[in-house]
């Protein structure tokens, strides 16, 4: 019943869905398949001679790179592409939540609307071509088959809040019912949800358990707490937080499972994942360029860390080049003993935002502040903002109106203060400051979720 299943899915609804949405996946995934077992000199030429094509499209029909690398020839681009990429402005999310038409230009694919949660300080929209998600989403697979997972196995995550998973379109809940891949709350973490999870997760074998590395610890701690079994998928793969060496250890022993690291963003998709050799994260050279770079913009050696800017190489309706991520990271020079040629990065470090403490001593990571501030309770009135603890039942909401706007109301207020109040699982003192700017670290990065309150315990 699987195996019928199992196909159904994958040779089936997947070739009439991806029709239906314009999105060559699959033969991107089968051109990647191949790719990634290249040679270094090959694997180079070809990433070399596709990001030259992009980036004399970008030069020349693209109003932003237009104006600033106007200097640059089509001929000099195709001799030195990497050098020609080091010439170009890095791009800022600000830039692009203000002046999004002047990063735009037709190519006759169909455009997707897509939006970030907010982890900047504010949801960012922007849009991307079917040809570049195609690729994204074949990049994806490519990296659940590093960690051995096929289309069409069963797939638990730990990801999207309870708003999210309600909301999504009729059709990704048919394909997510087809190829068996269930998406839990990850925000909301009480001791019924979890009590419900570990029943969904252990009600048959699971390929991938996919998600948040603190809501894995919050399910290891429950379970250890009341002496139940715990759950064992084949792999688990973490994103969207720091996977600190501890953690990985913790984790791995918990669920009796490879613990595989993913590193990525709506914008630009998934930029680098682990392989089962496990020695650091690949970049994925066949859609993606990372550079780790100083304050001036300038690449820094292996070993150091930098800002991370990423250039997606099938964004051109509205191409990213050189993105800030908002991370800082570290490349290395090692080679895999897998044999695949890409890139690897050593460790992403210092993510915008900390996580938050809760009175028992549990974790709560940035996003769930993030998401209820700037997603459930749209306010387009705030500029920017950022979230402080300032005891385990003291939150601080510094904000920075429009011009002329006031900001939060009052029952904006009101619903923001019950919802943490709810994911803090007390109630809290919530305090709305109005600030003319908001400041940045010293480094530059800012920090939209700030704890004064410490665990004891590494944080993400």
């Amino acid at each position: 019943m699987i195996g019928l299943r199992r196909a159904l899915a994958t040779k089936v609804v997947d070739p009439l869905v991806w029709k239906a949405k314009g999105m060559p996946i699959g033969e991107r995934l089968n051109e990647f398949r191949k790719q990634q077992w290249d040679d270094l000199e090959t694997f180079e030429q070809r990433r070399n001679a596709r990001l030259a094509e992009l980036l004399v499209h970008a030069a020349a029909r693209i109003p932003f790179y237009r104006e600033r690398v106007s200097g640059l020839s089509p001929e000099a681009i195709r001799d030195d592409p990497l050098g020609s990429l080091a010439r170009f402005p890095i791009l800022e999310k600000e830039y692009i939540r203000d002046n999004p038409d002047s990063l735009m230009c037709e190519t006759g694919y169909r455009l997707v609307r897509q939006h970030t949660s907010g982890s900047t300080g504010m949801p960012l929209s922007f849009y991307r071509d079917t040809d570049s998600l195609g690729a994204s989403l074949a990049t994806t697979q490519l990296a659940l088959n590093w960690a051995g997972v096929e289309r069409g196995e069963r797939r638990v995550r730990l990801w999207s809040p309870r708003t999210d998973v309600a909301n999504r379109p009729r059709l990704e809940r048919f394909t997510d019912r087809i190829h068996d891949r269930v998406l839990l709350d990850s925000y909301l973490m009480t001791d019924e949800t979890i009590r419900e999870y570990l029943r969904i997760i252990g009600a048959r074998p699971v390929a991938a358990l996919e998600g948040y590395p603190a809501a894995f610890e919050e399910i290891s701690r429950f379970v250890e707490r009341h002496r139940l079994e715990h759950p064992k998928p084949r792999v688990v793969i973490s994103g969207g937080s720091n996977l600190y060496d501890h953690m990985r250890i913790r984790i791995s022993e918990s669920y009796g499972a490879p613990v595989f690291e993913g590193y990525g963003n709506v914008e630009v998709g998934l930029v680098s994942a682990e392989c089962d050799g496990h020695c650091g994260m690949h970049v994925m050279g066949e859609t993606t360029i990372l550079e780790v770079v100083d304050a001036s913009g300038r690449p820094v050696e292996p070993g150091v860390v930098g800002e991370l800017v990423v250039t997606n190489l099938w964004q051109e309706s509205m191409p990213f080049v050189r993105y800030r991520m908002g991370d800082r990271g570290i490349m290395s020079d090692d080679r895999c003993d897998c044999g695949r040629p890409y890139p690897l990065v050593a460790g992403v470090v210092g993510r915008s935002g900390q996580s938050f403490v809760r009175r028992n001593g549990t974790l709560i990571i940035p996003d769930v502040f993030t998401h209820i501030i700037a997603s459930e309770f749209e306010t387009p009135g705030v500029r920017r903002f950022q979230v402080v603890q300032e005891t385990h039942d003291h939150i601080v909401i510094r904000f920075v109106p429009e011009r002329d706007i006031e900001g939060f109301p009052h029952g904006v207020r009101t619903g923001i203060s019950a919802r943490i109040g709810e994911v803090m699982h007390a109630p809290c003192r919530v305090d709305f400051v109005v600030e003319e700017s908001i400041e940045t670290a010293p480094s530059g990065k800012y920090f939209y979720a700030l704890s004064k309150v410490t665990s004891g315990a590494p944080d993400w």
